[in-house]
This record gives C-alpha cells, structure tokens and sequence, in this order.
C-alpha cells in the first residue's frame, strides 16, 4: 500500500496523488490494526475496521475521479484487487470467530449439568 504508486509509476498529477493518499491512508489503519493484534487479542473491531478499508478501496476510485491515464488505469486495478483482498480477509476471520463462539457456546450448554450443576454422588 506505501510503495505501489512507486512501483506502477502514477504520474503526479492530482488525481493520481489522490489515490496515492487514500492508499496510504487505509495503510495506516491495516498497518495500525496489524500492531494492535500483535499486542492485544483479536477482536471483531480490528476485522470490521480492515473490512471498512477494503470497501473504500474498492469505491474510491469510482468516488475520486483518478483520470483517464494508464497509470490512473493501473491505479484502479490496483485499489479495487487490494480492496477485495481486504474484504474477503476480514469477513473470512469474522465468519471463523462467530463459528468458534457459537461452537463454544453449544459446548458450554451441553456440559453443563440440568440440576444446577450438582450431581448426585
């Protein structure tokens, strides 16, 4: 996400340096989220905040104009693959985490015992 307007070669021209910061800005918050897991346990926040960049990058070259260039063309390309891949990751790790809590909870209600948790010796 920092280094892809070097690498593709946008020109510097306005609509170009304009999707240049929108990547660099969903960067930060993938790059941010990114230490914040390595700290703290995951949660669903951390998901849905990579999940919300992902669909700006998938939109925003629709919203901001990026120019009718091949380099503009390339940049495009290159925002809506890196939004998809930033949406399917996410949504994928949200569907595990709710599938694990649910199995987690059926196996709670399931070991608990239906006299209030006493048994009879």
């Amino acid at each position: 996400m920092f280094v892809g307007a070097w690498i593709i070669g946008y020109p510097f021209t306005e609509p170009a340096v304009d999707a240049h910061l929108i990547e660099i800005l969903v960067g930060v918050v993938v790059f941010c989220v990114a230490l914040a897991r390595l700290i703290r346990p995951r949660g669903w926040v951390s998901d849905v905040l990579v999940l919300a960049g992902g669909v700006w990058l998938i939109v925003a070259p629709f919203v901001v104009s990026y120019g009718d260039t091949a380099a503009a063309d390339a940049a495009r390309v290159n925002d809506i693959t890196v939004g998809c891949v930033l949406v399917v990751l996410p949504a994928l790790s949200l569907a595990i985490a709710l599938t694990a809590s649910r199995a987690g909870r059926s196996a709670d209600s399931r070991s608990a015992s239906p006299r209030g948790g006493r048994r009879c010796s």
